[in-house]
């Protein structure tokens, strides 16, 4: 005969899995820093491909006016600023994937220890 609450049980964490689960668990997997310093080196690759991009668009839209003010333009000046720029940047993007990667992980730690609680009561009930 087919117990209702053990298949109520399974659906729920059957669901918890396709659901909650697909975004939870593989964040759970991590320790805290390493997760934290995973999504850190991720932000500062894309960070610096994308001020390279925009600066590459930037540049390529004023290329005339850049070629005919090159020799006006103090170069070491222009490299300082946009060196100060890009750290100014990187460390404001660093800064916010900091703090969206550590609420991210404890949010899906408290998510995946209430899903490991169910599992574990549904464990010891019905496989003793």
């Amino acid at each position: 005969m087919i117990d209702e609450t053990k298949v109520r049980v399974m659906t729920r964490l059957a669901s918890y899995e396709e659901g909650a689960g697909k975004k939870y668990l593989p964040v759970a997997k991590y320790f805290r820093g390493d997760y934290i310093s995973l999504q850190l080196l991720r932000s500062f690759i894309s960070g610096t491909v994308a001020y390279i991009v925009v600066f590459g668009l930037i540049a390529f839209c004023n290329f005339e006016m850049f070629l005919s003010e090159i020799y006006d333009i103090d170069l070491v000046d222009y490299a300082r600023n946009l060196g100060k720029k890009y750290i100014i940047f990187i460390a404001i993007y660093l800064v916010a994937t900091y703090i969206w990667a550590v609420l991210k992980y404890k949010k899906a730690k408290k998510s995946v220890r209430s899903y490991i609680s169910v599992m574990d009561k549904f464990s010891n009930k019905y496989y003793e």
